[in-house]
């Protein structure tokens, strides 16, 4: 076996490939870095070349089939910028051209896939006017490299879809919160201009981009702006952001909603009219932020999220639990932090009504998690609704369901949020 970075090294290993004659395997890791970079792993010396390094944004390469070139994607603040690197030396070759500013690359699902001769490769992107698209890249062994875009989801928009700024919000320690801001649309309705909606993304370890979100779009249509933040935790701004949040830090990254709802006012925003909305970890942010800063927010939506880290941790499945230790902390050694962290605890303190939303098969995050606040909430008389899905699991995968819950969500965030 070959040990590319030590087993228990805190770092981040992704998008492996051979060489034709397995010489070397090229990868994209933080060891030892503070930012995703492309490497080279020769066998014969044992050794490791950082080929394509950044020192201000994360870096994702794959390499071609014959060897020979390596395309990188860059996240420029949740944005993608691509480029041609000889894979020999790392040296730049030309850059790619996306189609709109402000796309991003699918690093993931699925991935860039380079044709066998290595002449061509198929991505798919997203952005705030393009749903979903598939391009062609051409020409890669020639150097004379061109993108050409295949389908075109943005004629299925049938209106602009709103483009988002980018924002760095003053927080706590010094630090400035990356925060990707969507303007409600100028035909929403004039009853929710000047209410701000905070979408969290899940993880926590996840990256909000610059992609197409439904929930974003449908929001901002509506006439909210809608505030998307990168809070401490959140991936792609390096590993010191990235570990920001870990274990006892985990209010620190909460604290950051308050920064985030203090800038609302150089956004032309009512602050007494701010929601927060998010999924799963993101959910929990939602049930913390209405905890523990009763007096912020007007409203919360939390889909699939964390009540409390102690049941969360002795009810997921067995398979996450390891997992989300190493995040959160340990039942037995972590139980008193978690239990002071958890919103539950502070169920009391709960001022703003509460919309639920739960698949009943979520193995992730159980359907208990929501039935004991729901049923916390409205036993003291609270405004606490939840939507039960019986044919869900963790978030809404059937568009029936969505279908169903979004706009009962959108009725509820208006009927708090209109002026």
């Amino acid at each position: 076996m070959i040990e590319v970075t030590p087993a228990d090294a805190p770092a981040k290993n992704e998008s492996p490939a051979w060489t034709p004659d397995s010489s070397a395997l090229y990868f994209t890791s933080n060891n030892d870095r503070e930012f995703l970079a492309v490497a080279r792993y020769d066998v014969a010396g044992a050794s490791v070349t950082w080929l394509v390094t950044d020192d201000h944004a994360d870096l994702t390469g794959w390499l071609s089939p014959d060897g020979s070139v390596l395309l990188v994607e860059r996240n420029d603040d949740g944005a993608s910028t691509l480029a041609l690197h000889d894979a020999a030396t790392g040296a730049k070759l030309g850059d790619l051209s996306l189609p709109s500013t402000g796309c991003i690359v699918d690093v993931r699902q699925p991935a860039p896939r380079w044709a066998s001769d290595s002449a061509a490769m198929v991505l798919s992107v997203s952005g705030a006017q393009t749903p979903g698209d598939v391009l062609l890249a051409t020409g890669l062994d020639t150097r004379d490299a061109r993108l050409r875009q295949l389908t075109h989801s943005a004629r299925a928009l049938g209106q602009p879809a709103s483009e988002p700024e980018q924002h760095r919000i003053p927080a706590a320690g010094d630090e400035l919160v990356p925060c990707l801001v969507y303007r409600g649309a100028a035909d929403g309705d004039p009853a929710l201009a000047g209410s701000a909606v905070l979408v969290v993304h899940g993880g926590p370890e996840g990256q909000a981009r610059q992609n197409f979100n439904a929930y974003v779009q449908v929001l901002a249509a509506a006439g909210h702006t809608v505030l998307v933040p990168n809070v401490r935790g959140s991936a792609g701004y390096g590993k010191t952001w990235y570990s920001a949040d870990d274990k006892h830090r985990r209010l620190d990254a909460v604290a950051d909603l308050a920064a985030l709802h203090a800038y609302l006012p150089k956004l032309g925003v009512d602050q007494d009219r701010a929601a927060l909305w998010g999924a799963s970890y993101g959910g929990y942010m939602v049930l913390a932020g209405l905890a523990f800063q009763p007096e912020l927010w007007a409203a919360g939506v939390d889909i699939v999220g964390i009540a409390s880290f102690i049941t969360f941790l002795e009810n997921t499945s067995a398979y996450r639990r390891a997992y989300r230790e190493r995040e959160y902390g340990t039942l037995a050694e972590d139980r008193k932090f978690l239990h002071s962290v958890s919103p539950l605890t502070r169920v009391e303190d709960i001022r703003a009504p509460l919309f639920l939303i739960h698949g009943a098969n979520d193995p992730r995050v159980p359907l208990s998690e929501a039935e004991q606040i729901y049923a916390a909430l409205t036993s003291r008389g609270h405004e606490c609704h939840l939507q039960v899905y019986d044919d869900e699991g963790h978030g809404l995968a059937k568009r029936a369901n969505r279908l169903d819950a979004v706009p009962k969500a959108m009725e509820f965030l208006a009927k708090h949020l209109t002026c």
